[in-house]
């Protein structure tokens, strides 16, 4: 499968598993989570390591994947960024302020756009003993947008159990709950304002 075509299924099937609603806790051990589901036409066990950073509404922001399968050393990474932003500087990945990998864009959606790379043991052990990846990309202005993804927590994923598709589907939806409670919560809050406000000025 070429890495284009890769780049759809893996955004696919992020969104499919995560049910588009999951917000991660960019800053605490449980930002990265790994999803294994078995290939029926290989046989072998294909799991991603990523991890989503979203804003208080739920809005994607950012995200960063690692897919391999068993039995293959060949790892596949791939990022995603907001719409808008300069195609050809690509995106650029930087461990603790070390050497920045650039990552072509291959594939845009209309929530995000993805860009991928080929990657291997060393780059995985590289995000392992690091703190910090910083995700950077060009608004439209030519001025780098920055996302900070924590790396702590990435070993423990990476070496671990793949979570059962199931229990992340049911925190998804949970999550999305807390969400809309938050959101109308916050419309009760301003009609009652604004029926207050028109009180005010009838007395």
């Amino acid at each position: 499968m070429r890495l284009t075509a890769l780049a759809a299924s893996i955004a696919l099937g992020v969104t499919a598993v995560m049910g588009g609603t999951l917000a991660a806790q960019a800053q605490d051990d449980n930002a990265w989570v790994k999803i294994c589901n078995r290939d029926p036409n290989t046989q072998k066990n294909l799991c991603l390591v990523t991890q989503e950073l979203r804003s208080n509404s739920g809005q994607l922001l950012a995200s960063l994947a690692i897919r391999e399968a068993e039995g293959e050393a060949r790892k596949s990474l791939l990022t995603s960024v907001p719409v808008g932003m300069l195609i050809r500087p690509n995106v650029r990945l930087q461990i603790d302020g070390g050497r920045e990998t650039e990552v072509p864009y291959s594939i845009c959606f209309p929530n995000a756009c993805y860009a991928e790379l080929a990657i291997d043991a060393g780059f995985v052990n590289q995000m392992k003993a690091g703190g910090k990846l910083q995700v950077t990309t060009m608004n439209q202005q030519a001025k780098p947008v920055r996302f900070d993804m924590t790396l702590i927590g990435f070993t423990a994923a990476y070496d671990g159990p793949g979570t059962d598709p199931a229990a992340l589907q049911a925190k998804a939806e949970n999550l999305q709950r807390q969400l809309e409670e938050k959101a109308q919560e916050k419309r009760n809050l301003l009609v009652a304002e604004q029926r207050k406000a028109i009180e005010d000025t009838q007395d």
